[in-house]
């Protein structure tokens, strides 16, 4: 006879809940230290700062600008922190590496051009998964929608 009572069940249930609540408690922490305070309106100057690695803060925050927005992209750390691919993206205004796919400076020639139809499409695709993964802080101070509408 195989006798069950389900001590061994209650007993995987209790680790996995612990795990869950240290786990849990972790995110939490991580979302104080990379908080940072909404406000209406970043310059290119203030989101510099916030690049993952200017303030030598390693769980800091870290901003993005993107489409007339600014994000808070902490979460994605591992993308966008300090030796990672998208990291050229971090603290600035990624509109066009976003928009082309690129991760590498523009030319000034290429940068001179107007984006391309299929490169506002592209960048509408980025926005959606931003805008639904992470935290808005703001509006990027000066920038023109004009540039990168679906017209």
């Amino acid at each position: 006879w195989l006798y069950v009572d389900g001590a061994d069940d209650r007993a995987w249930r209790k680790r996995r809940q612990d795990e869950d609540a240290r786990y849990q408690e972790y995110q939490d922490q991580r979302a104080q230290q990379a908080y940072i305070e909404p406000k209406d309106y970043w310059t290119l100057e203030e989101l510099r700062a916030y690049d993952g690695k200017a303030n030598g803060e390693e769980d800091g925050p870290i901003l993005l600008a993107a489409d007339g927005w600014v994000f808070n992209v902490y979460k994605g750390r591992n993308f966008y922190g300090p030796g990672a691919e998208y990291h050229v993206m971090a603290g600035r205004d990624a509109t066009r590496l976003l928009a082309k796919t690129r991760l590498e400076e523009e030319t000034e020639h290429e940068a001179a051009q107007p984006l391309t139809l299929a490169e506002r499409a592209a960048l509408a695709g980025w926005m959606f998964t931003l805008k639904n993964k992470y935290e808005i802080v703001g509006k990027l101070e000066g920038f023109d929608p004009s540039t990168t509408a679906l017209k």
